[in-house]
């Protein structure tokens, strides 16, 4: 039983292990936009179809290079947590403006 178990265990590790790697912070350098504007080097959240898991704008220094301490709406859950990070009563993915920008 106990050869059984550690098999099953072993397989599970094998199967969820390499999804773990899949949600990456990515470090984007500093570069120069064709208009000559500079963008400081920066850590935003992987790439994917979701809104709701993204870091949100930084709005200090700090949260530039730290964006999990990120939370646009300051109730204690991070953006990347948060699936309101506005606290506007729409969720993340169907709000035009999750950070509450009026762009």
């Amino acid at each position: 039983m106990k050869k059984v178990n550690l098999i099953l265990l072993a397989m599970a590790t094998l199967v969820i292990a390499p999804s773990l790697g899949l949600a990456q912070d990515v470090t984007v350098k500093g570069y120069y936009r064709s208009d000559g504007t500079y963008v400081r080097p920066h850590i935003r959240s992987s790439p994917d179809s979701s809104i709701s898991n993204n870091y949100g704008p930084s709005t200090n220094s700090y949260q530039l290079m730290n964006p999990r301490s990120r939370d646009y709406d300051r109730d204690g859950t991070p953006n990347y947590l948060d699936s309101d990070s506005d606290n506007d009563g729409y969720f993340d993915n169907n709000d035009s403006n999750p950070y509450g920008f009026n762009n």
